[in-house]
């Protein structure tokens, strides 16, 4: 009988090998648990992209739309500035915050491409 386990033996077996496990377990969750949660990231980051696309490409047209506007504004009153037809400080100002929107516009373009 030197090859037979006595019931104490499996016991002692058992509890021994559910010690190891409930020991090993935490060891095995935090040496996996960032390699799952990077993995998790990435699915969610592309899902999201995906989604945004159709949202991100209306902003886009929106704001190319508005930076055209601007474009449009600005060249009109520089025309009417070298043709010197009643131009005046507010026509300046309103000239400067023109081109202020714009240069907010293009920064707003550009921030939505770096994002897809």
């Amino acid at each position: 009988m030197a090859g037979t386990i006595t019931r104490d033996q499996g016991i002692r077996i058992g509890i021994s090998q559910i010690i190891t496990y409930a020991t090993l377990m935490p060891i095995l969750w935090f040496v996996a648990q960032p390699i799952l949660v990077n993995a998790m990231a990435e699915d969610i980051k592309l899902t999201v992209q995906q989604e945004l696309a159709p949202m991100n490409n209306a902003f886009v047209a929106l704001l190319q739309r508005d930076v055209n506007k601007v474009r449009k504004d600005i060249a009109a009153l520089r025309f009417r500035q070298r043709r010197a037809e009643d131009w005046d400080s507010e026509d300046a100002l309103y000239l400067a915050d023109l081109e202020i929107e714009l240069e907010a516009l293009r920064e707003a373009m550009a921030a939505l491409a770096v994002e897809t």
